[in-house]
């Protein structure tokens, strides 16, 4: 689909379509905002007289580069989602995320909150060298950052994928029903570090601690950056969590 290259539409044509929605908050739909760093700034640019509110999808590229950023934050970014993926250093080697470095993280949502954009943090869990003392660490790590929002996913081998190959050929697909393969309610596959009740048990705990009133309060008040933006996303992914997991 994608061809292994970045497509993108002319800078102008994007800000006129910008402009003419009647609302004032936008979601930039795109894999990765930061994928050309020039052409975002130049986007950027080109919106900031709009005066709308945007937030968007970006790779940890976009919190090393502080002209990105400021250009991001003045044509109205509120939020970025980062897929850090996990905080392990070894699962992220694993996995070919090399880019992602871990011991990074920190200075990189302290410097993208120091521009006043909150960070939505993109996590999985269950890599072959995660251990069930992940869960609590990684929502240890982002309580300590000061985090905003954040969305868990439990690892999952799709069918067609190179992770669904290799586990076939180990022996650890447990399941061919596809209903199953949605990343949040089963385990399809049989981890390698601990036992798939546990990494659905471990996945459970970190989304109702992160989303509970006391981690609520100790992130936002630690970083406050778009408190007003933050706080009731939390409240209603608080309240859309507990309600799926009581269905």
């Amino acid at each position: 689909m994608y061809r292994h290259k970045l497509r993108k539409r002319p800078i102008a044509e994007v800000a006129a379509e910008y402009a003419s929605f009647k609302g004032r908050v936008i979601i930039f739909w795109d894999d990765n905002i930061a994928g050309d760093m020039e052409y975002a700034k130049r986007l950027f640019r080109a919106i900031a007289p709009h005066g709308k509110w945007w937030s968007s999808q970006a790779s940890i590229h976009a919190g090393r580069d502080d002209e990105f950023l400021e250009a991001a934050a003045r044509s109205g970014c509120k939020q970025l989602f980062l897929g850090l993926e996990s905080i392990s250093p070894q699962s992220l080697a694993a996995v070919h995320k090399g880019f992602n470095r871990a011991d990074e993280y920190s200075a990189i949502i302290e410097r993208i909150h120091s521009h006043g954009i909150a960070v939505q943090a993109g996590i999985v869990f269950g890599f072959d060298h995660d251990t069930p003392d992940i869960f609590e660490d990684t929502v240890r790590f982002l309580e300590k950052t000061g985090v905003q929002n954040a969305t868990f996913n439990i690892s999952t081998p799709f069918p067609g994928t190179p992770l669904f190959r290799r586990m076939e050929l180990e022996g650890r697909i447990v399941t061919r029903d596809w209903r199953k393969y949605n990343s949040r309610d089963h385990v399809v596959y049989q981890p390698r570090l601990m036992s798939a009740a546990q990494l659905l048990e471990g996945f459970r705990y970190a989304n109702g601690r992160f989303y509970s009133l006391s981690s609520m309060a100790k992130r936002l008040a630690r970083s406050p950056v778009q408190l007003w933006w933050t706080l009731p996303l939390n409240v209603a992914y608080g309240y859309g969590w507990r309600r799926h997991a009581i269905s």
